[in-house]
């Protein structure tokens, strides 16, 4: 009698999930906002998702899985509507598993309570990313707490890092203009943290062109100087083609849905994948042969303190790319955090640590207390995104 129950609970989410993927994609194509379209269909792909993982619960327990959908309501065609029957039908979703769960409970059935957590915690997190496009916050932590993603973390790691550059650093390149690659890189930063934000497959091909520059220029095939002045085109490109894109119901580059959904989720997979090599080739090039590229590129060895925070953010940044490429393929973990927001959180564990680590690195008490400064400015941010996370 147990495994009936369950079956029908099981079969009964697999129907809701059924019709979740349908009017999601039925409102994908109604919607003319392109990262509208781009949410709900990523949206309708976690339902699917929950229909697989469903169905084959339905069949371990001898089952035969529905494929009739629950009931689809019709919609008007005006974003604010598609929107709240959205939300309706996550609200829905989430009461539906609650209940659920407190079924496989008393059934002693671990594994799909476990599932259907899971389930909940991506339909929580889709209600939540569908509430603040319709009620977006008014006050400042709930602005704060809506720029929190992986874009953000790229834009804040380059300005720090340029900071140091174009401030306390600014003698070695003047004793050196070998070191312009380090104003090339955070620009480089700069220029894929918009391109996440602006979530066009323009300013997605500037930033993977922009970040392929990476390879030759830390392999010193390309001067630091060249390479800046690439960056600085790319990042005024960038901005230009947002501003013509603004309010284009269709963007200026735009393919079939097939490539276009392709070159969406791909391309800036390859921009974090270039952006990782600055790490490969500090670590297993320039660190061992630094006369290879001695032409365009001063020695940097780890062992020494003076680098220490160079080494440490090329041992940081393999993870915040692969965070990045991640986050292309799946924009939530379970646990309602988002990989994008995860690679928030890591861009400042980058820049906190680099600095501390710059800190104890420095001999002179003086250039200490210089340091402070930006470490302090850091720490801020990071409780103010905090507080913005909790209460925002």
């Amino acid at each position: 009698m147990g495994r009936e129950r369950l079956i029908e609970v099981m079969n009964d989410l697999v129907a809701v999930e059924i019709a979740a993927v349908t009017e999601y994609q039925q409102h994908a194509y109604l919607s003319e906002d392109s990262k509208l379209i781009d949410l709900l269909e990523d949206f309708s792909m976690d339902e699917m998702s929950h229909i697989e993982w469903c169905s084959r619960e339905v069949v371990r327990l001898g089952g035969v899985p529905t494929v009739l959908p629950k009931e689809i309501k019709p919609v008007e065609k005006t974003a604010e509507a598609l929107i709240r029957r959205d939300i309706e039908v996550e609200a829905d979703a989430m009461r539906r598993l609650k209940e659920y769960i407190k079924v496989a409970e008393e059934e002693g059935e671990r594994s799909i309570v476990k599932l259907l957590r899971e389930i909940h915690d991506d339909e929580a997190t889709h209600y939540d990313l569908l509430s603040r496009l319709l009620n977006p916050p008014k006050n400042a932590l709930g602005r704060i707490k809506g720029s929190i993603d992986i874009g953000a973390g790229l834009i804040l790691t380059g300005l720090f890092w340029l900071y140091f550059w174009l401030g306390p650093w600014f003698v070695f390149y003047e004793s050196d203009p070998r070191w312009a690659h380090n104003f090339a890189f955070p620009l480089t930063l700069i220029v894929i943290g918009v391109a996440c934000k602006g979530q066009k497959l323009s300013t997605d091909l500037v930033a993977v062109f922009t970040a392929f520059m990476i390879i030759p220029t830390e392999a010193g095939i390309v001067s630091g100087t060249s390479s800046t002045y690439i960056a600085v085109a790319a990042l005024l490109v960038m901005l230009l083609l947002l501003i013509v894109e603004a309010g284009r119901r269709q963007e200026l580059l735009f393919l079939t849905h097939r490539w276009r959904r392709w070159f969406k989720k791909h391309l800036l997979i390859f921009a974090f994948l270039f952006l990782m090599h600055m790490s490969f080739i500090f670590f297993f090039t320039r660190m061992f042969e630094p006369e290879v590229m001695g032409v365009n590129l001063p020695s940097e060895p780890p062992w020494v303190p003076e680098h220490w925070a160079t080494a440490s953010y090329n041992l940081l940044v393999i993870p915040f790319g692969l965070l990045g490429m991640a986050e292309r393929f799946r924009g939530t973990l379970r646990r309602r955090i988002t990989i994008s927001k995860l690679g928030y959180w890591w861009s400042l564990m980058i820049i906190i640590i680099g600095v501390a680590v710059a800190i104890i690195a420095e001999a002179s008490a003086r250039a200490r207390l210089m340091y402070a400064v930006p470490l302090i400015a850091a720490v801020a941010v990071l409780a103010v995104s905090l507080t913005a996370h909790k209460k925002g």
